[in-house]
């Protein structure tokens, strides 16, 4: 009897009871979420039991040493090192492989000229022309059945000027080489085809050269490797639909990683990136879009490097990008279902997948079907009596709690703007704990509160019911939402998860109370309302109340001290008085005066036991054990705990850094944190008014020190430093002057570091900083000249950039008033790779260019090219990107057809003659070399000194970026 008693004891609604189930829940789901995040670590190919991914994983990470070695943009000479390495190894891999051949578009002077709207700017209206010198390297392995729909694995291997590009991309680049050494020696079925192509950085353009290819045609599907960051776990990012997400789910068995609220960060534009997948989507081809994504304050800096990244990181690209396109090449795929998918995996080990059509079809039906039940539930226990009826007082207590924590939130989030804005930068489960905490403390407090003045008998079932109310709410508009956008928010499914086990946990509560004994009037009415406390519990563990009382008297062995020690430990209580007896049992009752322990009732005499034993006596009705509450935490709190905790570290995770980018971006992360927060919540609000005090104690110690944390720790350190963007601006229109641009987040940061540089000391160089809108600050400076170029005699910056005007047909009085006006201009450019020519007119509000041709040549005797691409635009032509590969040619012949205002506009005047259809071209060019010297009059000078120094000086929780193409950029102007 005593295990009896003691099972029972644990099993009652007591607090002490709620209090170490609650923290025993979030225990497991904190070592779940630290094995999510390291297992990868430890799951490296062994060399005994896996020979061959041991050795691909080897190659692998010789390969991304050797490519990392230098900085290699697309316009530096190093960019072809790479090239050239690469070339020679897929020609070692594939040179015993008869299926296997090779296209070099270096070696056929591959180039495409094309319009192209801005890629990572959706809403620029800036109508852009790009002419694109290719030098992709492509590998055909021809499939066993050819006729089969082909398979493209692509990543690029330029890097940005101011980083190695271990993550961005070396790592997709050498999973490439990797999965083309393993398919060579198994032969696909499909064709398979490898794009290492040039030039992602700045306008995806080597994914653009692939369509211009003919073996673009053998592929419908592409994996696509790319990376931000410094590694960490490589996460199936998008894809194209439910049919591919599913082909994922059934190939990559071993640690799958993927969410589709990434996938909706696309969607909605939070995530600011672009990978060459866009290019491949907008052509048609479906597939996987795979990178690392984390952090963000070291991609594109020199820390994405290989010392800043692991083996486990590129073993799991690697090993994930070889289980998809393995599958891929050797099974016939069933891509009928071409909806969006919701997706997402459990600590790597399982991976779901749902169509979000499907998951609005589902939503459809428990919005529809729940009310019902619940309604019905309710209508039954009213008639059988069984059914508790509330006060509005009652009714108000979760939401006014609720409330509560939302302006609390709103008052620490307005704090957190004012002090410490940019704290998310550096750690967001600070911010985050306080607004949880907040949450939680609202409710108890709120609840606790109204308890003491009018008692809520079963406040957690009525916090469930209106739990229930509030997600119906709730996804009736996020299920509207999702119809909305073509059912392309993917990331709503842990709303539906939310409500699903909410409903369930109600409607086991109405259904427990549907099914008792049917109440009967009057006296039995009344002992049972006085007697249970409530009447809506579901009951399970049934015992006659004479024997249960009466086993607890025998069982009594401590004193009347003793038990109201109890009491206050365990928060139980049992009511006395007058008349018939109120037991107020904790495993039956939620409001909570303070009295004697329930293990025992405080009897002041033995009157008052007859009187109990008379009451009992005097009904045959039993009295139920809640013993249901158990189930009803099990089923709210721990799944729905963890997918949502697992949903919002995800979204925090890929964005907290992006606070760096604007004042937008940080209301956007500090609103993802508040309403995290809440749903992360939401579960155990039911029950949270009942833990004991301990757990209080722990929540409002997390909640000081979450809040210290936040507000006192400064942003950035050097382990998570403050990006900031650099370039050296040389505009020859106004002379020479080397003005250094320093872009990074306002506040106190950019200004005091800068002051702190040798030159400006030494010169008293002005800093000028201005706001520049959405919270970013630019400082500039005069800085020392580049030295871009090698010679014998000391060099001009005037000579890097030249305009010549060859023809010019504005003025000529052989050209009709009507017709078009052309004109051809030669760029002088040496050592370059890179020019904008942007087009403008003083008398045209649209730009009046209308065709752009570019004369192509490897030779330096341009006036006799009679090789060209030309293009036209009936909108309008707003800007010509040039990208060349031939750093020996140092000329850009470039042919502009522009229609003079009378063709253009109603408006035929023009004030002054000799500026009538005038034609500006501003010229910009980018030198992305910054890590080498130059050899000027015999002494080796640094290219790029400003930047140096910036390096050398600058505290360590500063990293350094590039603003544009180049480090240097030289600009001039001519009019036409």
């Amino acid at each position: 009897m005593k295990l009896t008693n003691l099972f029972r004891s644990i099993l009652k609604y007591r607090k002490t009871n709620l209090s170490l189930l609650l923290v025993i829940t979030y225990a497991i789901i904190a070592v779940l979420y630290v094995f999510d995040h390291e297992y990868y670590k430890f799951n490296l190919p062994k060399k005994d039991e896996q020979p061959e991914f041991n050795e691909l994983l080897e190659t692998a990470w010789t390969d991304l040493q050797t490519i990392t070695a230098s900085f290699h943009p697309y316009t530096s000479r190093d960019n072809d090192k790479v090239h050239d390495y690469l070339l020679s190894r897929v020609q070692e891999i594939t040179k015993n492989a008869s299926f296997a051949s090779i296209s070099d578009d270096y070696d056929s002077k591959r180039s495409i000229l094309f319009q192209q709207q801005d890629v990572f700017n959706a809403s620029s209206g800036i109508s852009r022309v790009i002419y694109f010198e290719s030098s992709n390297i492509l590998v055909k392995l021809e499939g066993k059945n050819p006729d089969q729909e082909g398979l493209l694995l692509s990543a690029h291997f330029d890097s940005v000027p101011t980083g190695h590009g271990a993550t961005d991309d070396g790592m997709g680049v050498t999973s490439l080489l990797a999965n083309l050494e393993y398919h060579v020696r198994h032969k696909p079925d499909r064709t398979l085809i490898f794009n290492f192509n040039n030039n992602e950085e700045f306008g995806l353009l080597g994914a653009s050269a692939y369509f211009d290819h003919p073996w673009s045609s053998l592929t419908k599907y592409v994996i696509n490797l790319e990376g931000t960051g410094a590694g960490g776990k490589a996460v199936l990012f998008r894809t194209s639909d439910t049919s591919t997400a599913k082909i994922y789910q059934q190939s990559v068995r071993a640690n799958p990683f993927g969410n589709s609220i990434y996938q909706q960060g696309f969607y909605s534009g939070y995530v600011r990136s672009e990978t060459d997948y866009k290019v491949y989507e907008q052509n048609g081809m479906r597939g996987w879009d795979i990178a690392f994504y984390k952090p963000r304050n070291l991609y594109h800096t020199m820390k994405d490097s290989i010392q800043y990244t692991s083996k486990a990181s590129l073993w799991h690209m690697l090993h994930t990008s070889l289980q998809l396109s393995s599958y891929v090449v050797s099974n016939s795929l069933d891509t009928e279902d071409q909806t969006p998918a919701c997706y997402f995996d459990f600590i790597g080990q399982k991976f779901f997948v749902m169509s979000s059509k499907t998951l609005f079809y589902w939503n459809f039906i428990f919005l529809l079907i729940s009310p019902i039940v619940v309604i019905g539930l309710y209508l039954i226990s009213r008639d059988r009596m069984t059914w508790k009826s509330y006060s509005w007082l009652s009714w108000m207590r979760f939401p006014l709690s609720l409330l509560l924590g939302i302006v609390t939130e709103n008052i620490f989030s307005n704090v957190v703007k004012r002090i410490n804005p940019l704290t998310f930068s550096r750690n967001y489960f600070w911010p985050l704990s306080v607004f949880f905490t907040e949450v939680l403390l609202a409710n108890y407090i709120v609840i606790n509160f109204l308890n003491r003045f009018s008692p809520c008998n079963d406040m957690k079932s009525l916090t469930i019911n209106e739990l229930f109310i509030i997600l119906w709410v709730t996804l009736l508009f996020t299920s509207k939402a999702l119809y909305s956008s073509g059912y392309k928010y993917t990331g709503l499914y842990p709303l539906s998860v939310l409500f699903i086990l909410t409903t369930a946990a109600a409607i086991l509560r109405l259904l427990g109370s549907a099914l008792r004994p049917k109440a009967r009037k009057g006296h039995d009415r009344e002992f049972m309302d006085r007697h249970s406390g409530y009447s809506s519990h579901s009951q399970i563990g049934i015992e006659e109340e004479n024997h249960e009382n009466t086993q607890e008297f025998q069982n009594q062995s401590v004193s009347l001290e003793d038990e109201q020690t109890s009491t206050q430990e365990d928060n139980v209580s049992t009511t006395l008085s007058r008349g018939p007896l109120h037991v107020n049992d904790d495993q039956d009752t939620d409001s909570e005066p303070p009295q004697p322990d329930e293990r025992a009732p405080l009897l002041k005499g033995s009157s008052h036991i007859n009187e109990l034993s008379n009451t009992m006596e005097a009904s045959s009705k039993p009295n139920y054990i809640d013993y249901a509450w158990i189930i009803q935490f099990l089923v709210i709190v721990p799944i729905s705990s963890f997918i949502l905790f697992s949903s919002v570290d995800a979204i925090m995770d890929a964005l907290n850094q992006t606070v760096q980018e604007g004042t937008k971006a940080t209301f956007d992360i500090i609103k993802f944190g508040m309403m995290g927060s809440i749903l992360i919540a939401l579960p155990i609000l039911p029950f949270f008014y009942k833990v004991n005090y301990m757990t209080i104690l722990l929540t409002v110690l997390i909640f000081l020190i979450s809040t210290s944390k936040t507000l006192l720790e400064p942003p950035f350190t050097n382990n998570n430093p403050l990006k900031v963007r650099f370039s050296q601006n040389i505009n020859l229109s106004h002379g020479d002057g080397a003005n250094v641009h320093v872009l990074g987040r306002e506040g106190d940061f950019l200004k005091p570091m800068l002051e702190d540089l040798p030159s400006i000391k030494h010169s008293f160089t002005p800093i000028n900083c201005n706001t520049v809108g959405n919270g970013m600050e630019l400082c500039t400076y005069d800085g020392m000249k580049p030295n871009l170029l090698s010679s014998n005699w000391k060099t001009d910056i005037s000579d890097m950039l030249k305009i010549h005007v060859l023809h010019d047909s504005r003025n000529s009085t052989n050209r009709s008033p009507y017709e078009p006006i052309v004109a051809e201009l030669l760029l002088e450019v040496k050592e370059n790779r890179a020019c904008t020519l942007s087009f403008n007119s003083k008398s045209q509000k649209k730009s009046p260019v209308r065709e752009v041709t570019v004369y192509q040549s490897r030779s330096s005797t341009l006036l006799h090219t009679n090789t060209s691409k030309t293009i036209k635009s009936s909108s309008g032509i707003d800007q010509l990107q040039l990208h060349k590969l031939d750093f020996d040619q140092e000329s850009y012949r470039i042919g502009v057809q522009w229609f003079p205002k009378i063709l253009t506009e109603d408006n035929m005047e023009d004030d002054n003659l000799d500026t009538k259809d005038e034609l500006f071209v501003s010229i910009s060019c980018y030198w992305g070399e910054y890590d080498s010297d130059s050899v000027v009059n015999g002494t080796a000078v640094r290219k790029i000194p400003a930047f140096d120094e910036l390096l050398n000086y600058a505290p360590p929780a500063f990293s350094f970026t590039n603003e544009q193409k180049g480090l240097v950029i030289v600009e001039d102007a001519v009019s036409l």
